[in-house]
Formats: C-alpha cells, structure tokens, sequence
C-alpha cells in the first residue's frame, strides 16, 4: 500500500489493511534478495502428500462465496473510497526482485521478452520435434471432463493422452491447444508437451490387463469405436486429435490460485500475491483462455528415484477451452465476457427489466469456419476480460502485473505468432490467415491499453555515463517518438524535472554530492503511472538500485 499523505487516511487504512495484512503474513516471513534473478525453490525436500480439490465446491466458494465476501467487505470499500486521496485496496506482488522483474524458478522461466524465442522452438514446442509414434497401446480410457479420449503407450514406450476434437470441428481443439500452449510457454510458463495428431484406427489396439479388467471395468475394441465416434472423423476413417505427453515426476494435485502450499517448504509466497500468476491474466486474456480454475494446473514432484528428496514444479496444464474453441464445438458468445454466475450482470439485466445489452451481443464472433469457431478481435478489451469464474490471483493483479503481462504478450513478434499458428497444421488456410491476424490485433491491443496505463520505459542500464532505457511502446511500434518528463528527486535538496528527447539521461546532470536520487518517468502526452527508477552512488559513478512500474 503507498504511504497515506494525512492522518485520516492513515488511521482508516490501518484498521482497513489488517485482514489483508495478515493473508500475506506467511509470504512476508520468507523475504528472499531482491536482487536475485533466481528464486531457488528447487531445493531438496520431502515429497508432499496428494492434493485433491472437489471441482464442485471450488466452483461454489469461487462463484457464490468469494464474490459476496467481497461485495460486503467493508475495510475494502473504505479504501476503495480514500483510492483518490492515495490509499490503495492491494497490495504488490510479493515475488518480484529489485528490477520489477520475475525471478526464475519452478513456477517461471524468463524467456521470451528477455531472450527472443526462435520461430522454429516455438513452432515446434517444449519438447523439441518430438511427436507419438505408432502403433498406440490403449491404457486406460479418458474418464474426465467432456472431452474423449484415452491414455496410450506409443512405439517408444512414451506415454501420451490423446484427446479428439468435437465432432464437426476439425483441428479445432487441437488447433488452438497447440497455439496457446506455445504462446504461453514461450512466455515463460511450464506446460506440457501437445502435439496435433490424425489417428488411424489400425494404429490403436487395447492393453490386454485393459481388455481384461484387471483395474476395473473391462473395455474392448466396442467401447473404444465407440468412444472415437464421439470425436470428429475424417472420411478415411482417421480421427482428429492432439497428444498430451505424460509430465516427468509423481502427481501432487492441482495448484491453487490463492493459497500456498503448506507441506512444501520451497512454496514461500501466497500464490495470490505471485506476480507470475496474477500477470497471467493478461496472457489468458490475449488468448482468450477462458477456463483457468485451479483444476487446470497441476503439481508434479521430480525426484532422482521413488521415496527420495526431489522438489515440486509448477504447470499450466490445459490451455486447450482458448481462442474460438470449446470442448463440445465453437466458443459459446459469452465466455471470456461473463462469471457463470456474473452477479453484477444478473442485477444489470434486473434492473434494467432485461434491456441491458451484453457486450458478447454486440461481438461478431462467428468466423464460419469450423477450425477457428467463435473467435473476435474488433472489439477485443484486453482489461474486460472474463474467466469461467473470478480466480483470486486476477482479482488480486495490480497495475504494475499488468503492465508485466502486458510485456511477455508485446514481446512477440508477428513471426512469432505466425510459428505459433503454424503449429496447428491448419488444413483450412484460412484458419491459419484468420487467427494469425487476430492474435496479431489483440497483441496490440494489449499493448496500447497497459502500456497506455503504466509508462511503458524499460530494461534500463548504466553504460559510458549514461542511464538509458527502452520504450516499449515505441519498440513495439504502438506510439510514435516522443520525449520524457523525469521528476528528479535527490537525498538531500529540492527537487527538479528534466525534459528528454531521447531513451537516455546523461548521468552528469545529477549532482555529484548526492548518495541517492529517485526518478520518475512519464512518457509526453500520456497520462499514465510513472515508472520509478533509484539510483544510488557506488564510488565515481551510479547503479541502478530499484526499478517499479506504475506502483
């Protein structure tokens, strides 16, 4: 929370902040170097027990009690109140290090706005070229969820889920599975290896302790036709699906957006209070990846063998309800605009005696083709954006997350993308020319709102007595060229404002007797958050000591 400037205004927000405070407690307790670009949260510890969640009463807390919880918390609505005076509802994310950024670690690894990802990697995914090899020993049929399929053993003994898409909609789930998931790894987040398959019924025979029953109910070559006709079918027979490789390690459950977890001594921080996850907001939003409760992620514990130390690594498990697609088919109009149960609607539609129009409404999202679905671009709000339920990691994102998101989703070019899309092996080509250029005016769009809310200057550096920066705006070709306001604030003396036409401030306009000095940079002619940027005197010359965007 920023300091209160009055009494009042500290009085009140030190009553209001005290339930919040103490959510946070247990992230504060472990403060790591703030310098850091590494986390170390992969040391050696005890295997955590499995975590299960009940689907149904997740979805009743996230939907109905959350929601309610907020809408009568009263500490929140006072400082909702004192917002104009300075006061603040959030607090930051607890996990970032002294340069605004994202250590790496188990839950996040800095790739693409740092390091640029090559077309080809992305293209081709986490995993490299690989791909199942036929024929396929079917282990166990898919159980779960409203989408076919089943586990198989493949020629190289590789075990990989194969899930099949509606029927109809050809390489539609698989399509956007395979995009997504590249996208989102390439930013920086663990997520399995998918690939887009076309399965020839010949390639597929049942495991015989399958066939036998011997771990339940007994499944034959009748069951498993059966459940290929619930996916979609060429007309040479062959089946329309995408692979899932099995994740390395042992299950531990699903991830939860809000809370840390208990028995893993490396999981120090409230997720809810992780920048990576309330930053992956803006990413789902990009992408339209509409369904991220806590059962789409999942804990895998990596150990050298069965009952030693190891440690536990985070994934994004299922990226696939995205862009245009669904499980049973075309994206429903209103996902990724509404709750389930949005209540603020539900009270709009009342009130309004049903004339209120819904966004979605006005949302021309049917592109007539069966490999995209229902997919939008044109009036695309990337702060508007709706998951199947509220999810405490989103609701708790700052300016300052969004901004970081708004950076992973900005750093890709459109070669980028267009490797992602290729992924997908589109036989439609205009499947592959429609998402291509949606993604490409949503990325922009992204970047013209959260950089049109926090100044958009970066990556700074100290080098032959200069402290230069980027724009990221301009970079991105999103602004033109313009000039910076930088409100100078030493440790000692009155402070001033330099003006700057360029991405780089002479380091000899600061006074040589000051130790530290803070500067505020806001962009000519946007009315954005500042980014801050500390400086400190180290011998001769200065070092950068702290970066925060938009706080």
């Amino acid at each position: 929370m920023r300091p209160a400037r009055v009494l009042p205004i500290a009085l009140a927000a030190t009553l209001a902040l005290a339930p919040a405070t103490s959510r946070a407690a247990d992230a504060l307790a472990q403060p790591v170097d703030s310098s850091t670009w590494v986390d170390h949260d992969g040391r050696p510890v005890a295997q955590p027990k499995l975590h299960e969640t009940n689907l149904v009463g997740h979805q009743f807390r996230e939907a109905i009690l959350e929601p309610w919880s907020h809408a009568f918390d009263v500490p929140d609505k006072i400082l909702w109140l004192l917002g104009p005076l300075g006061a603040s509802r959030k607090h930051p994310a607890i996990n970032v290090n002294r340069y605004d950024e994202v250590p790496n670690s188990e839950w996040f690894t800095n790739r693409n706005h740092v390091r640029s990802v090559p077309p080809d990697e992305i293209r081709l995914g986490p995993k490299g070229d690989l791909v199942p090899k036929p024929p396929f020993t079917v282990s166990k049929p898919k159980t779960e969820g409203s989408t076919p399929g089943f586990q198989v053993k493949d020629a190289d003994g590789k075990k990989w889920l194969f899930k099949g898409d509606p029927v109809g909609f050809p390489q539609l789930a698989s399509g956007a599975d395979a995009i997504s998931l590249r996208l989102t790894w390439a930013a920086g987040y663990n997520l399995p290896h998918n690939v887009p398959v076309r399965v020839r019924r010949e390639d597929l025979k049942i495991d015989k302790d399958l066939e036998e029953g011997k771990e339940g109910k007994p499944f034959h070559d009748v069951d498993l036709d059966q459940l290929l006709t619930r996916g979609h079918r060429y007309e040479d027979g062959s089946s329309s699906m995408y692979a899932s490789l099995f994740l390395e390690g042992a299950p531990v459950g699903p991830i939860s957006a809000r809370d840390r977890r208990r028995d893993d001594p490396n999981d120090l921080y409230s997720h809810r209070n992780r920048r990576e996850w309330r930053g992956l907001y803006v990413l789902m939003s990009w992408l339209d990846s509409w369904d991220t409760k806590d059962q789409q992620y999942l804990d895998m514990f990596l150990a050298p063998e069965k009952g030693q130390p190891g440690h536990v690594k985070h994934h994004v498990l299922d990226v696939g309800a995205s862009l245009g697609a669904e499980a049973e088919g075309g994206k429903e109009p209103h996902r990724g605009y509404e709750y389930t149960l949005d209540w603020a609607w539900m009270a709009r539609r009342l009130f309004s005696l049903g004339f209120a129009v819904e966004p979605w409404r006005r949302a021309h999202q049917e592109t007539g083709i069966p490999s995209v679905g229902n997919f939008a671009y044109d009036v695309y709000e990337p702060d508007k954006f709706h998951t199947l339920q509220p999810q405490a990691a989103f609701r708790e994102r700052t300016k300052a997350d969004g901004y970081w998101g708004a950076k992973l989703v900005c750093s890709f070019s459109d070669a980028q993308i267009r490797a992602a899309v290729d992924a997908a092996h589109y036989d439609d080509p205009r499947a592959t020319e429609y998402i291509t250029k949606a993604l490409i005016e949503r990325r922009n769009k992204v970047g013209r709102y959260w950089f049109g809310e926090v100044t958009p200057v970066d990556f700074f550096s100290v080098a032959d007595g200069e402290l230069r920066f980027h724009d990221l705006a301009v970079d991105r070709g999103l602004a033109p060229d313009r000039h910076y306001r930088v409100e100078v604030r030493p440790d000692r003396g009155a402070r001033r404002t330099l003006d700057l036409d360029r991405t780089r401030l002479a380091l000899s306009s600061l006074d040589p007797a000051w130790k530290s000095v803070r500067l505020e940079f806001r962009a000519g002619g946007s009315d954005a958050r500042p980014t801050r940027v500390d400086l400190e005197r180290r011998g001769e010359s200065w070092a950068i000591a702290l970066v925060r965007h938009g706080e």
